[in-house]
């Protein structure tokens, strides 16, 4: 959801892939996400503790992995890291 209050969805939860594609090697973006990246880093988390089979817990785990690098990047404070 969009913290400005404007009620539209931030681009993110429409499109996530294409939303992480920076333009020209900026990653400056992904700034803009930052409510949308950690509720599913958080999500993930919680999907982490209850999946089934090795591969779901490898995709999970990966997701996880990732979310986590971009907030360090960005840095915000998760609950692995702070």
């Amino acid at each position: 959801m969009n913290s400005k209050g404007s009620g539209a969805p931030e681009p993110f939860s429409l499109s996530p892939m294409l939303a992480l594609l920076p333009r020209l090697g900026s990653a400056s973006r992904l700034e803009l996400l930052v409510t949308s990246l950690f509720a599913r880093h958080e999500a993930v988390e919680g999907l982490r503790e209850v999946a089934e089979g090795s591969v779901r817990k490898n995709q999970t785990a990966a997701e996880s992995a990732m979310l986590r690098q971009i907030l360090d990047w960005l840095s915000v404070q998760t609950g692995k890291n702070g």
